[in-house]
């Protein structure tokens, strides 16, 4: 009898939450530009910087430099994961599209434009999965999004 009411439980607070993550909006949305950076080697830059072992821990989990030198994190979710993961954007210029989580500094990622030259190239989902062209054979989606 626990352990229903536990599984009803943990079903309701799911779908709380799944309700309340519908409440945004696509008009709240703001676009963000800057530079990916390895969160703790830019840290560790600092004066009086941080000791950010991220070769051993983070393992160089990646943010957005701003202009204005705010760093911002990325939400780890299935749209923010590549931002934070993928070492083929650390340096790269981009545009991120998604909401803010201002006192936390998390931006969650709706897409990213990607600067290459003088122009600038969307990449929406699922071109997103950090796989190059090919690496699929005859399709740039991974695996779980080919099962959509």
């Amino acid at each position: 009898m626990k352990r229903a009411m536990l599984v009803i439980a943990v079903v309701a607070l799911a779908a709380f939450a799944q309700e309340k993550f519908k409440q945004r909006e696509n008009k709240d949305r703001k676009e963000f530009a800057g530079k990916i950076v390895c969160i703790g080697c830019q840290q560790q830059q600092q004066d009086g910087g941080a000791n950010s072992m991220c070769t051993l821990h983070s393992k160089h989990a990646l943010g957005l430099l701003m202009e204005d030198g705010t760093l911002w994190t990325f939400v780890d979710n299935n749209r923010g994961h590549h931002l934070i993961t993928s070492k083929k954007l650390l340096g790269k210029n981009v545009k991120v599209l998604g909401w803010s989580f201002p006192k936390t500094q998390y931006i969650e990622a709706w897409k990213y434009d990607l600067q290459k030259g003088e122009k600038w190239v969307e990449y929406d989902y699922c071109k997103i999965c950090g796989f190059e062209e090919g690496d699929h054979e005859d399709t740039d989606f991974c695996e779980d999004c080919r099962e959509e």
